[in-house]
């Protein structure tokens, strides 16, 4: 769990712009955008991916089975940290995204198109800022 917690929460959304300044896109941009939090703040990094659910729209039952479908593969994702010193950076980022996909076959049968995109892309930004925050990100 605390590799989920560590995926999971240690992103955020975190820009103040008005929104008649910004294009369509540029906000879609803003809205993924990630910092690496420094304090560990869980609560708010919970809140982040909670309002991620609330833009899917995902509501009772829906909700809670993509939760468990999302917290299954986060665990999963949490055992590679048991590895991670035997294998390269390479190695352990193309770990992750095959557990990504692995994820993504799962979510797609309950999310239909549009929530399946935000799904994505919150989990692009969520990899990234755990990449960052591991020091994955060797080239």
């Amino acid at each position: 769990m605390k590799y989920l917690k560590v995926l999971i929460f240690t992103i955020f959304c975190s820009v103040n712009v008005q929104a008649q300044d910004l294009t369509t896109e540029q906000k879609e941009q803003l809205e993924y955008k990630v910092s690496v939090f420094m304090s560990n703040d869980k609560e708010l990094q919970k809140l982040w991916y909670e309002d991620r659910m609330d833009k899917m729209k995902l509501k009772g039952k829906l909700r809670k089975d993509y939760l468990k479908i999302v917290q299954y593969h986060a665990l999963k994702m949490e055992q590679l940290r048991k590895i991670k010193n035997k294998i390269s950076a390479d190695q352990m980022k193309s770990k992750l995204q095959q557990q990504i996909m692995l994820m993504e076959v799962d979510v797609k049968e309950v999310l239909d198109r549009n929530q399946f995109e935000i799904h994505q892309k919150t989990w692009k930004a969520i990899i990234k800022a755990v990449i960052l925050k591991e020091g994955l990100d060797v080239k």
